[in-house]
């Protein structure tokens, strides 16, 4: 991974292939690296040229609306969350970012695709005529928009995430952990997260929408149970556990997450620990 990390930064055309080459996570990761590291003049830039050859394929028709959306959503996620990051040194404010235009992204690409659920249904067909069960997981268009925004978020975030590792890695060991640790969501923002988190449960079609809200409340709750594990000594075994029933039970565990999160913005959990 340091060596990745190194090579990335050893100047823009590695960085830019890096980036455009399209490897799952360490693409934009690389995207985000820049950004971190070197300011959004550098960072925009390597962006402007890794979304070039997907935009004018975009346009020339060599490449679907559909695909060129979900392409192009997560590069400007996580470059946004990134510069976000380096300008407040906060992870709150970068999650908040990161979700508003990884969600923007797919609300566009909706409006200029002619309707997601309808460009799933057709891309379905084409690749092997899965449309029908397509049909039966994605009942309704904000159902289908709600789960691309929320996996472009994801995957976003977790780019974002290896990129400050590689940070820390490269000029501030153990500098990620700590900040991780300390990662908390302000009290109103929290308490609408978890409003809308709770009304979209009961509203099906919205329930990934209140996903993307609540994200960066699940982030912090994972935050706060690292803390925890760590400065109990615990071990990995609590951790893997959780990211483990995260994959089986996401609805539940996310749900459980949140109020976690929830209640750290209002007691400050690690503050009190701290005092003791």
């Amino acid at each position: 991974m340091r060596a990745l990390a190194e090579f990335i930064m050893r100047g823009r055309v590695r960085a830019v292939l890096t980036t455009m080459v399209g490897i799952p996570l360490i693409s934009p990761a690389a995207l985000a690296l820049v950004s971190l590291r070197r300011g959004s003049s550098e960072g925009l830039m390597v962006l402007a040229w890794a979304m070039l050859p997907v935009v004018v394929m975009g346009f020339s028709g060599h490449m679907s609306p559909l695909m060129t959306g979900l392409t192009v959503s997560p590069l400007a996620a996580v470059c946004a969350g990134a510069l976000a990051l380096r300008g407040s040194r906060s992870w709150s404010v970068a999650l908040m970012v990161l979700a508003a235009v990884g969600a923007a992204g797919i609300l566009l690409t909706d409006h200029f695709s002619g309707g997601l659920l309808q460009s799933l249904l057709q891309a379905a067909e084409e690749a092997g005529g899965q449309a029908e069960q397509l049909q039966r997981v994605f009942a309704s268009e904000p159902l289908a928009t709600g789960y691309l925004a929320w996996f472009s978020v994801m995957y976003a975030a977790l780019a974002l995430v290896l990129a400050r590792y590689w940070q820390a890695l490269l000029y501030n060991p153990g500098g990620f952990r700590e900040e991780f640790h300390q990662l908390r969501v302000p009290l109103p923002v929290a308490a609408v997260g978890m409003l809308v988190w709770v009304y979209c449960l009961v509203n099906p079609d919205f329930v990934f929408w209140g996903g993307v809200v609540a994200f960066p409340l699940v982030v912090a709750g994972i935050a706060l149970v690292h803390w925890l594990v760590a400065s109990r000594n615990w071990g990995r075994g609590p951790l893997v556990a959780m990211y483990v029933a995260l994959v089986i039970a996401t609805l539940p565990l996310a749900g459980f997450l949140c109020g976690l999160a929830l209640i750290d913005s209002w007691i400050d959990i690690r503050g009190r620990a701290a005092k003791k």
